[in-house]
């Protein structure tokens, strides 16, 4: 889960900052990316987004060791950076339990100010099924061909709430459908994602999006507001620095917690 959201978040907040034309030289500012998630372990990534004096000059540098914490239930729990992996902590193992509604804060002092933030995980996706688990393709139909039906997930959504779909290829070695494809292409296809969506079906092109044979692992994301506000913002190219779209007090980036379930299927050759 944290790959996706990280790749497009921090993608979202360069690109937005390269488009301002307001920053000052040298600006610090911090920024959290946290996605906490029943069964998984509290995760939080900490960043300095330094920019300079060219727009296009723009860095996220790793924070390392600070006291960080994450309050449940009127406990504090201290967060443990990971060694290998610069300006990212975790809680230690089964100490902090992530469960569906329950509210988690934030909070940390960097550069003398506090900066926290709050979220509260959602419920878990219900009613979730997928038109077919084997998918069969044949990989000499035309990429205009009427025949070739989408791949589409529904799920029950009664209010209105937003859900984000990620689609992963398991095979450790690629098997393209078409054979025009470069093969240095093929790792941008192992991990597709929709954009937020507060619908309760989605359509997958596979003509276009799952481009591979073999096995496939979809996973439905319930997400919150603040994880929508933010890539909706900063993807519409709308954010100001001056008026982030963010849950973080005295940062930017998100604090949020989402909520999951998964099933396999195959693409199949006919």
């Amino acid at each position: 889960m944290k790959k996706i959201f990280l790749i497009v978040l921090t993608a979202l907040l360069l690109s937005s900052c390269n488009k301002e034309n307001d920053l000052q030289n040298n600006t610090y500012m911090v920024v959290v990316e946290s996605y906490l998630e029943p069964n998984h372990q509290a995760w939080v990534r900490l960043s300095n987004l330094v920019t300079f004096a060219s727009e296009e000059d723009v860095e996220a540098m790793p924070i390392d060791n600070l006291n960080l914490y994450i309050i449940y239930n009127e406990t504090d729990f201290l967060l443990i950076p990971l060694e290998d992996k610069p300006g990212e902590y975790v809680s230690i193992e089964e100490s902090l339990p992530i469960l569906t509604n329950a509210t988690y804060h934030l909070r940390f002092m960097y550069d003398d100010m506090e900066v926290s933030a709050s979220t509260v995980i959602p419920e878990q996706p219900v009613n979730m099924h997928l038109s077919a688990t084997n998918y069969y393709v044949d990989p000499n139909a035309g990429m205009g061909s009427g025949s070739v039906e989408p791949l589409t997930v529904t799920w029950s959504n009664p209010d209105n709430a937003y859900y984000q779909i990620v689609i992963e290829y398991l095979e450790d070695t690629y098997d393209p459908i078409r054979d025009n494809m470069l093969e240095d292409t093929f790792d941008d296809f192992r991990v597709v994602s929709s954009d937020p969506v507060n619908n309760d079906a989605y359509d997958f092109n596979t003509r276009n999006e799952l481009l591979f044979f073999g096995s496939y692992r979809l996973t439905l994301y319930k997400v919150n507001n603040e994880y929508v506000d933010l890539y909706e913002n900063i993807s519409q190219s709308s954010l100001s620095l001056s008026e982030p779209a963010t849950n973080v007090q005295n940062g930017l980036g998100v604090f949020t917690g989402v909520n999951s379930v998964s099933v396999l299927f195959n693409i199949i050759e006919i």
